[in-house]
This record gives structure tokens, sequence and C-alpha cells, in this order.
């Protein structure tokens, strides 16, 4: 089940996991992969002095914010269109 974290210590902590997450390899336009980059959520936990849970639900949150809002649209209409294929209909 997720942990509830407060909107205080997500917006403190967003961007500084995001950076030494291992989904956020570099960002677009940079070729120098960061030091920090590719770190668990426990050693980043361990790094910040925060709980490994807390840390796993900023992030998951922080990456799914770095998505355009159409992109879930997008998906969503793709996967329909793939089953209508595979059933057989138009």
């Amino acid at each position: 089940m997720p942990k509830y974290v407060s909107p205080d210590l997500y917006n403190k902590y967003k961007n500084k996991i995001l950076e030494m997450s291992p989904a956020i390899q570099y960002y677009e336009g940079t070729k120098v992969r960061r030091e920090s980059s590719s770190l668990t959520d426990q050693e980043i936990a361990d790094r910040l002095d925060l709980d490994v849970e807390d840390v796993t639900e900023i992030r998951c949150i922080a990456e799914l914010e770095l998505l355009p809002a159409d992109s879930w649209v997008r998906s969503a209409n793709w996967k329909r269109e793939k089953t209508r294929k595979a059933l057989g209909r138009r």
C-alpha cells in the first residue's frame, strides 16, 4: 500500500530524488551523467536520511509528473487500437 507523503516533504526532496534515481540517468540535452545517479531507493534514503518508503513514493509520483498529460490519452488510444486489430474489429 502506498505511503502518504506530505506535499512539503515531496516538494523538498522531489528533485534530489530524481537526480539520484536509476530511472533518470540524464536530462534531455545533457551528455554528462551525474555522479550520484543510479542509486537504489534504499541508498537514496540513506543519503537523504529518509525512510525508503518515502523515497519510493516520492520517486514514483515525480516520475509520473515527468510525462506529458496527453501521453496517458495517447497510450490508451494505442492500446484500444491494438486490441481492436487483435480481435479483428475495425
